[in-house]
């Protein structure tokens, strides 16, 4: 038995939001006891250069976990290759009324409406400023690839403005930076992604990005992260603008708002965005319809549904990149980390492959 799963039954035990909360203080304030038995392994094939970015594996933690950057160089030593934090808002917003946030035991999955409750841009910029100060004098952790997923508040009226200002203010700090524009928890939020709004919006984001680029020297990668919920019109509309636009990257996908997804839990109709397993197969079509419609050339991170690694390298074989895990380690712990990296370096040589990005979108190579 795990070491998480042994303190499990004491999480399932509180509200999910109650657990959550819980485990970011046990990661903050006790760090050397939840990591005692981390074992993290290198694995050479899983090594891979990605926005010219070294990563030593291709496994993330998704944004919505750490939304105030308060636990990254405790969550760094479970192995990820990657961490992301938010989403951030220019300003603290508690989000939506609780409770907000249930688990779907029986679907290991979760529903959350949480409504980007964070404790604002100023706090998180401190909190990484204070990271990176530590990192300068760690060399260990100086590979350390963070994500900065930022968001609008709920009542700004010109959301450009504040996606801009999040640009302004973390393009310094982060080694990439998301775009959320896909939560289906703040209202209006996913309107950003239709045709008649996106394209106006990404004008003003590159633009932007190109006048930072431009002050500190520093290219740090634009991704955008959509719904799941899409319409094979709209996928391919917003493609073909993500193209125009010269967009870094991807992260496919969000959670969904679908329910016609064979649950079973007592909680299946709670109000709010679904992530766990029963994203997995819708995610992957989108990130399927997404590689094949940029043709390959904008990376893209797979997130929806991971709890192993055979799961992990389909969305790798259909064309992510990198992938990103969250809902699992309510379910799994963070001991699933090196599982995944030891058994996806494993799968990568019975294929043949020598190396991760052989295998970045095989699978459709194949059906060609």
């Amino acid at each position: 038995m795990s070491f998480y799963k042994l303190f499990r039954p004491v999480f399932f035990y509180l509200k999910a939001e109650n657990a959550h909360n819980l485990a970011i203080n046990f990661l903050k304030f006790l760090p050397n006891f939840v990591t005692l038995f981390c074992f993290n392994k290198k694995h050479q094939n899983l090594q891979n250069k990605v926005w010219n970015i070294d990563f030593l594996n291709p496994i993330g933690l998704a944004a919505g976990f750490d939304k105030n950057a308060q636990t990254v160089l405790t969550l760094a030593k479970f192995g990820f290759g990657f961490i992301e934090v938010g989403t951030i808002t220019p300003k603290p917003q508690e989000g939506n009324l609780k409770p907000r946030m249930f688990r779907l035991q029986k679907d290991k999955a979760i529903i959350n409406r949480l409504g980007f409750n964070n404790l604002g841009a100023e706090l998180a910029a401190q909190n990484i400023e204070q990271l990176l100060h530590h990192i300068n004098f760690a060399k260990s952790e100086s590979n350390l690839i963070l994500g900065i997923n930022i968001g609008k508040n709920k009542d700004t009226k010109n959301f450009a403005d504040d996606y801009i200002k999040m640009l302004d203010k973390f393009y310094r700090q982060a080694t990439y930076i998301t775009i959320n524009i896909s939560s289906p928890n703040t209202k209006n939020l996913r309107d950003i992604q239709k045709e008649e709004n996106l394209e106006e919006f990404l004008q003003k984001i590159v633009a932007q990005k190109q006048n930072i680029q431009n002050k500190c020297k520093k290219n740090v990668p634009i991704l955008l992260k959509i719904a799941p919920d899409l319409t094979e019109e709209e996928q391919e509309k917003i493609a073909k603008i993500i193209l125009k636009q010269k967009i870094d990257g991807l992260i496919i996908s969000n959670t969904t708002i679908d329910r016609n997804l064979n649950l079973k839990s007592s909680k299946k109709n709670e109000v709010g965005g679904l992530s766990g397993q029963p994203l997995f197969e819708k995610s992957n079509q989108v990130l399927a319809n997404f590689y094949k419609l940029t043709k390959g050339k904008v990376p893209i991170i797979g997130v929806g549904g991971i709890s192993n690694a055979k799961q992990a390298y389909e969305k790798i074989k259909l064309g992510a990149s990198l992938v990103q895990i969250y809902s699992a380690f309510i379910y799994e712990g963070f001991g699933l980390v090196e599982r995944i990296k030891k058994d996806l370096s494993k799968m990568l040589k019975e294929d043949g492959f020598e190396n991760i990005s052989q295998a970045i979108g095989h699978a459709q190579k194949e059906l060609k």
